[in-house]
């Protein structure tokens, strides 16, 4: 099972906001924000909502850590 701080590092290598992960992965904000401080636990469903979100977008999983192996899309840059 993932953990909390490779939801975090993941997001981070990707440069997803919490608000972006949460709406990729269909899960509120507050949840997802509560999670990744370690002020709430989440459901086994949303974890694996927010590995699958990830996962599509390049994440690879390793013991402990994350990993980009491929970045599927990229963020328009402001002008």
């Amino acid at each position: 099972m993932i953990k909390r701080q490779q939801i975090a590092a993941a997001r981070m290598l990707l440069t997803w906001t919490r608000s972006e992960l949460a709406n990729a992965a269909g899960i509120s904000l507050r949840t997802l924000a509560r999670f990744e401080s370690g002020e709430g636990d989440i459901t086994a469903t949303k974890l694996e909502k927010l590995e699958e979100a990830l996962l599509s977008e390049g994440i690879e999983f390793l013991d402990g850590g994350v990993a980009l192996q491929r970045l599927k899309r990229t963020r328009p840059t402001p002008d």
